[in-house]
């Protein structure tokens, strides 16, 4: 739906600050249902205030274009530190797991003026949308597709958007979703940090896909084995088919992996730190080029092109 650019945003007596901007792809602005869907998302964004989120600072249109300013975390997504690593020790992945049930208990518990529930759910929690940063930061990103209860909806009954082998149960299934969706994303994701793979054995999408419908796990040997067995039936209740059979919210996760053994957690910082620098490292001596691109926007910013989005 959008490229992502690397701004710097200049202001008077040597004012700057890093910023990233993320602009509607031109053949996508034309087209009502896209610009709706990028509009919802700066809504939504709108509204949070976490630390664990990442910020919008501001939305705005250029040359017919919807962009949004957005925080920038200076790092790299979990799925590069993943595809370097292919496993994270369990008190990392502990440490990272409850700064994302942090994230979601913000985002799931946001309400209106009125004090209504604005029932967000992200549905798209996924390794490339965990940021981390070089200081230790761990940031959840991307509400492109996240629904809350008065979001218009642009998905077709009986359909559904995300990354298959991440969804849950009922999102495969195109059903209701609410903040136990992401409670089972985020499981399956965490699943994968520890134990260098996915819950779901498949060797195709469709395998993968009836896999994720019936909630049919791998067998828990490895998982019991490299997240040690707290760890590991803490991330088995989140990943029930039902989710009554879950926990009831992301605050209530939080409790449960709170309790794993907490051993050398005011580490983890650091720890996650030295993984985006280890991980840069080794980005840089690998080959190829980097797709560069300049602009000059609204806000005098010279931009730098990193990548198109998923739609």
């Amino acid at each position: 739906m959008a490229e992502l650019f690397l701004a710097v945003l200049p202001g008077p007596d040597g004012f700057e600050k890093p910023v990233v901007i993320k602009r509607m792809l031109p053949g996508l602005a034309a087209q009502e249902t896209y610009r709706q869907m990028f509009a919802e998302e700066a809504r939504l964004m709108a509204t949070f205030g976490h630390g664990h989120v990442v910020s919008a600072l501001d939305y705005g249109v250029e040359h017919g274009s919807p962009y949004l300013v957005l925080e920038y975390v200076d790092g790299v997504d979990l799925g590069r530190v993943l595809a370097a690593k292919r496993a994270l020790p369990p008190p990392l992945v502990r440490y990272v797991g409850l700064s994302l049930l942090h994230a979601l208990e913000h985002v799931h518990g946001l309400r209106d003026s009125r004090g209504e529930l604005l029932g967000i759910v992200h549905r798209d929690i996924s390794p490339a949308n965990v940021l981390l940063g070089r200081t230790g930061d761990v940031k959840l990103a991307d509400f492109g597709i996240a629904k809350g209860l008065r979001t218009r909806s642009h998905t077709a009954p009986g359909s559904t958007r995300g990354r298959l082998r991440y969804m849950s149960p009922e999102q495969v299934q195109g059903g209701p979703l609410d903040g136990r969706a992401d409670l089972f994303s985020l499981a399956v994701l965490l699943h994968e940090a520890v134990v260098g793979q996915g819950p779901f054995s498949a060797t195709n999408d469709a395998q993968l896909l009836l896999a994720v419908r019936d909630a049919r796990l791998a067998p828990t040997e490895d998982l019991r084995r490299a997240a040690g067995p707290a760890l590991a039936d803490v991330l088995l209740r989140a990943l029930r088919r039902h989710p009554a059979e879950r926990y009831t919210s992301a605050g209530e996760m939080a409790r449960a992996l709170a309790a794993v053994d907490s051993q050398g957690e005011s580490e983890q910082p650091w720890r996650v730190a030295e993984m985006v620098a280890e991980t840069l490292a080794s980005e840089a001596t690998a080959p190829g080029a980097s797709r560069e691109a300049s602009h000059r926007g609204p806000f005098s910013a010279v931009l730098l092109a990193l990548r198109e989005e998923e739609s």
